[in-house]
């Protein structure tokens, strides 16, 4: 038996789903429902689900919420929670599958018969008629709940990448599910101890989602590409897997080749990413990547009413408006400029985190908060960004230190050489060199010597070393794992993809987006095309010469304008922490005294640390950031635990 009830005066999207060996109280959970509102205005479903036991209806009971934000068929026949036609399976979705048109008529061809025009439907049937193998035939973003009512199980998955979130808690026989962090802690299930492994990787290299653990000791992330089955007769889930792995391998292709097979696929991804019902725009920050998108937006569908969300930093050197002005006099347009207040943050500081639902890196946050805000205020619910190029194509600095070390390796001295020299900013390879050599080649222990000598300690003063290592806290390990020791380039692209940058930057665009009811499509990330380039040789993503994005930018040779495609820098949404933080220091003031009395840190060290900063003796913001960033989620997440429904 499924029993529904609808609100069309809530205002909320997201997923809140409790799975329970035995019936769960509904009105407590409509509320807590209540709470991810943000991540969508436009309807709510909920849903009651009785399994089926031997014919007969069992105890096991699945409390199923969905809001939704409506982009493909905006009808209330897209309501969710959805049932299959045979009552057997009931869905709630979040995402988009950008490929459904093609799926909903292989199943047509199979028999299947369809109600709406919705992708939920169509994954729904994909579901029925292949199973979990359906799942590599998905082009797109996504995180469902899939309850089995014959089975007695309920099948839970997310994305290649993870650009759509899944949290859960396991509780006493029940499973509670949600698309963010903080509503799982009102349900009294869950304490708000912290995960001392993740607390480290916060506080000293802005990490929170290298792996499946959050910054919250009970509460889960399910990771990129998995899949998980819980078994509503044990309670338990049964079993967690992976269902897909970005492999490195190498083709034999022409450099030619590859760049005419590179622009087919990613004008192609660009096409199904255009596919909506409401209006679509980009976020444009300027540099090559939001810029191949914008252009290809522009080149595909010339009478798109093109509209573009750009960030201009204050400070001349940090600022994009000169790109974004070159993009707009190619493509027209409407282009949307946010220029920042700093007296903003400090107004915004506690919804930002509320609903970030985890500390992050940066101010830079704010500045991409901000564009979507602007996003929304336009009327544009849809917008494609440029997420992923870079961890893909080898954008970063770093990389070409990577593909250098590669060379070194296999004794290819001069080619090493030659890639180093370019290897940053006014030609600063050598330093670089010297830093990959202790990064990638050197020992443990004397890499640990060559971080003390450098000011790259693993463990700042403030933080109080005995608090971590008596919860066993392997901190050690994880700044191993997260500083990186690469062999190879493609080595180093896939750990950025799976638990490096790329999870970091995908959870706060999620985040960011849905606050303001967006939905934010990242097309270069598709299993297909991830895979097409990690079957390239590697100096085709990074040229002999230090190239960065190589085959991209020749694809990209009359869709871009020269001055972009020949673009070496990069600064994105740029935010001056320094000047963000000095400037609002008083109304931080009693967010960092609260954090004194934290035992993780030591109180005077801390104290001394702020105020230096503050007062211009260093100026290690980033830092400063992040202790402040982590007292304001404290804050959140402790009032999350106390907040009581009924």
């Amino acid at each position: 038996m499924v029993t529904s009830a609808t609100d069309q005066n809530l205002t909320m999207c997201g997923l809140f789903a409790v799975l329970s060996r035995r019936d769960p109280i509904r009105e407590r959970y409509s509320a807590i429902l209540s709470e991810i509102r943000h991540r969508g205005p436009d309807d709510a479903g909920v849903s009651l689900v009785s399994l089926l036991c031997n014919g007969t209806q069992s105890e096991a009971r699945a409390w199923l919420g969905h809001a939704r934000l409506a982009i493909i068929d905006l009808s209330p026949r897209g309501r969710q929670p959805m049932e299959s036609a045979d009552g057997r399976y009931v869905i709630i979705y979040n995402g988009e599958i950008y490929n459904f048109v093609e799926l909903r008529e292989e199943c047509r061809a199979l028999g299947a018969r369809f109600s709406t025009e919705t992708d939920t439907e169509v994954l729904l049937e994909a579901w029925r008629l292949w199973g979990d193998r359906c799942l590599t035939r998905l082009k797109g973003m996504f995180a469902f709940v899939l309850v089995d009512r014959l089975e007695g199980t309920a099948t839970l998955v997310r994305d290649y990448f993870g650009i759509k979130p899944l949290y859960y808690g396991e509780a006493s026989g029940e499973i509670v599910i949600c698309s963010e962090v903080l509503p799982i802690l009102r349900t009294h299930k869950f304490s708000t101890t912290l995960n001392p492994v993740v607390t480290y990787e916060y506080l000293r290299f802005g990490a929170t989602n290298s792996n499946e653990h959050t910054i919250l000791q009970d509460i889960q992330s399910l990771p990129p590409a998995h899949i998980a089955v819980f078994n509503f007769r044990s309670g338990k889930m049964q079993s967690i897997r992976r269902y897909w792995e970005l492999q490195s391998s190498t083709r034999s292709i022409t450099f030619g080749d590859a760049v005419l097979e590179c622009r087919d696929r990613f004008l192609e991804n660009v096409r199904l990413h255009l596919r909506s019902d409401v209006p679509v725009g980009a976020a444009l920050s300027g540099g090559i990547d939001s810029t191949a998108v914008v252009c290809a937006m522009r080149q595909l569908q010339p009478e798109l009413d093109l509209q573009t969300f750009s960030y201009i930093a204050t400070d001349p050197a940090n600022s994009e408006e000169r790109w974004v002005d070159i993009v707009h006099r190619k493509v027209g347009g409407t282009c949307h400029k946010i220029r920042p207040n700093p007296s903003d943050l400090a107004d915004d500081l506690e919804l930002l985190v509320r609903r970030q639902g985890e500390p992050f890196a940066s101010a830079s946050m704010y500045a991409q908060f901000q564009v979507f805000q602007r996003a929304r205020q336009a009327g544009v619910p849809v917008t494609l960004d440029g997420q992923g190029a870079d961890e893909l194509l080898g954008g970063y600095w770093p990389h070409v230190g990577s593909l250098a070390t590669e060379r070194l390796r296999s004794g290819r001295f001069k080619d090493a050489s030659r890639l180093l020299m370019h290897a940053g900013p006014a030609n600063q390879g050598w330093m670089l060199m010297a830093r990959l050599l202790a990064q990638n080649v050197l020992p443990l222990g004397a890499r640990a010597a060559a971080r003390r000598l450098s000011g790259r300690e693993l463990f700042p003063e403030y933080m109080n070393r005995s608090w971590f290592e008596s919860r066993r806290a392997d901190w050690r390990t994880a700044a191993d794992v997260l500083i990186g020791r690469y062999r190879t380039l493609k080595q180093h692209l896939v750990s950025n993809i799976e638990r490096g940058s790329l999870p970091n930057l995908l959870r706060y665009a999620d985040r960011n987006s849905m606050a303001f009811s967006i939905e934010s499509r990242v097309p270069f990330l598709t299993h297909d095309f991830a895979e097409f380039l990690m079957s390239l040789p590697a100096d085709y993503l990074i040229s002999p010469s230090g190239i960065r994005k190589y085959v991209f930018r020749e694809a990209m040779r009359g869709i871009l304008p020269e001055e972009i495609r020949n673009r070496s820098d990069k600064i994105g949404f740029f935010a001056d922490d320094r000047l963000w933080l000095r400037r609002n220091a008083e109304r931080f003031q009693d967010v960092w005294n609260e954090l004194q009395a934290e035992p993780l840190f030591h109180p005077h060290q801390l104290q001394r640390f702020i105020n230096d900063f503050l007062q211009g003796r260093h100026n290690k913001a980033l830092l400063v950031w992040r202790i402040l960033v982590f007292g304001v989620w404290l804050r959140e997440a402790r009032t999350a635990a106390l907040v009581t429904h009924c």
